[in-house]
């Protein structure tokens, strides 16, 4: 009954109210509930993917293709581009539909590679906990490092080794923990909900000041930042509180 009942709402003149509800609701939820997928243990990212996106393997969600069309807007034709942590791929056959770019990405998850190599895909199983250096195929204009840094205990050797392997910029996508979303969740006593299966997907956090700051400790300067998700038309106004995840493109600031 309640399923016939969201259907006829989506497809009638109240949709548009519908959905808004639908959302607000989901976001009321989110601050004091759990994902259903919870469970807590070590994050195996063969498991991740299967509890992510069942039977959705290399299709983006409307959060995805917003933080996929802020990359492309970013590299140009020719650009050769590295996307770490590819995941399904979705992210990099969306970029070569729009830009002829020259593509690689690297994963640590073998379900991964292979699902992006039967996808036409230029893709190696990597571990980027060890030295990335063995594993590229550079120089790069571009590296992208989309949803990954907050997974890392040591990003910042990570950052400081991709330094000689890239000629335009580090592209850096992560969520704002400083959300005012989250910090209600915090209020009400539980920690953000950045995660999809175990809280020990992320080990690192940013607001948007303790990146600038922790940016600017790593010698790399900001040339862009674009509060890409979060609540319209004030993410833009005032990203610190309402944009809930950036898109930022570092340089490396020469000594």
């Amino acid at each position: 009954m309640m399923r016939s009942m969201k259907s006829f709402l989506r497809s009638s003149p109240l949709r548009p109210l519908y959905l808004w509800s639908a959302n607000r609701y989901r976001q009321a939820r989110r601050l004091f509930s759990y994902p259903a997928t919870a469970r807590v243990g070590v994050v195996d990212y063969d498991t991740y993917w299967d509890n992510k996106a069942p039977g959705m393997l290399g299709q983006l969600s409307a959060w995805r293709r917003s933080r996929a069309q802020v990359f492309t807007d970013i590299v140009a034709d020719g650009d050769r581009v590295l996307d770490l942590g590819v995941g399904d791929g979705a992210l990099l056959l969306y970029m070569q539909e729009r830009k002829r770019i020259i593509a690689h990405g690297l994963d640590v998850s073998e379900k991964a590679v292979l699902f992006c190599r039967a996808q036409g895909l230029d893709v190696d199983l990597a571990d980027i906990n060890r030295p990335i250096a063995e594993f590229l195929k550079g120089p790069y204009d571009y590296i992208i490092c989309s949803e990954i840094i907050e997974h890392l205990p040591d990003p910042e050797s990570l950052l400081n080794s991709l330094r000689a392997h890239v000629r335009k910029g580090i592209i850096i996508s992560i969520p704002n923990t400083g959300f005012h979303q989250h910090r209600l969740r915090l209020l009400f006593g539980r920690f953000p909900l950045q995660w999809v299966v175990t809280p020990g997907e992320h080990l690192r956090f940013w607001t948007r000041a303790d990146f600038h700051w922790w940016a600017g400790q790593m010698r790399f300067q900001i040339v862009q930042e674009v509060p890409y998700q979060g609540t319209p038309w004030l993410k833009s106004l005032w990203p610190s509180l309402f944009a809930s995840a950036f898109v930022y493109v570092l340089s490396d600031v020469k000594p």
